[in-house]
């Protein structure tokens, strides 16, 4: 992961994960114990072990750690922004147009209309399987409400049966 892409990452979240992100080792891995010492030990925040354990969590579910051995916490080195391609010459640049072009108008559109097609095909059946889904719920929804109308008959029975020994 790239350093631009780290902050960003990191930028979304909480202000304790954001401290303890800082003292995460890159070279060995550590306990949230030993963490939660580090970040005390330097007053880079008063938190708890477990809102230390939460953070780390939270860091780990971004993608920020990594998580070697059980409990055990470790970050990746970021690699430095790569920099960028030196500026295409005009005949490179031309070259490049010519290619474009020979590609034709029609081959194109066939191109973004297979993309369509695709793209309505994988809506179509993400759709189905969500019918399904909210079907199967309100199945389980209807079946409970048959229990608890039963239930409720069951109960006012019980209610005359005692009242009339009363």
């Amino acid at each position: 992961m790239n350093e631009s892409r780290q902050q960003q990452i990191l930028a979304g979240q909480s202000s304790i994960a954001q401290k303890v992100f800082g003292y995460v080792p890159i070279q060995t891995s550590w306990s949230s114990h030993d963490i939660h010492g580090a970040v005390s030990a330097a007053n880079a925040t008063g938190a708890s072990a477990y809102a230390i354990r939460r953070a780390l969590g939270e860091l780990k579910d971004a993608g920020l750690i990594r998580e070697p051995a059980g409990g055990k916490f470790q970050r990746d080195a970021a690699t430095p922004k790569p920099k960028k391609e030196p500026v295409m010459t005009q005949a490179t640049k031309s070259t490049v147009v010519s290619i474009k072009k020979s590609e034709g108008a029609l081959d194109v559109l066939a191109a973004l209309s297979g993309e369509v097609v695709s793209l309505s095909d994988e809506f179509s059946k993400r759709m189905k399987a969500l019918a399904g889904r909210i079907e199967e719920v309100a199945l389980s929804v209807e079946a409970e409400r048959e229990i608890d109308a039963e239930a409720i008959t069951k109960a006012k029975r019980l209610q005359e049966a005692l009242r009339e020994f009363a």
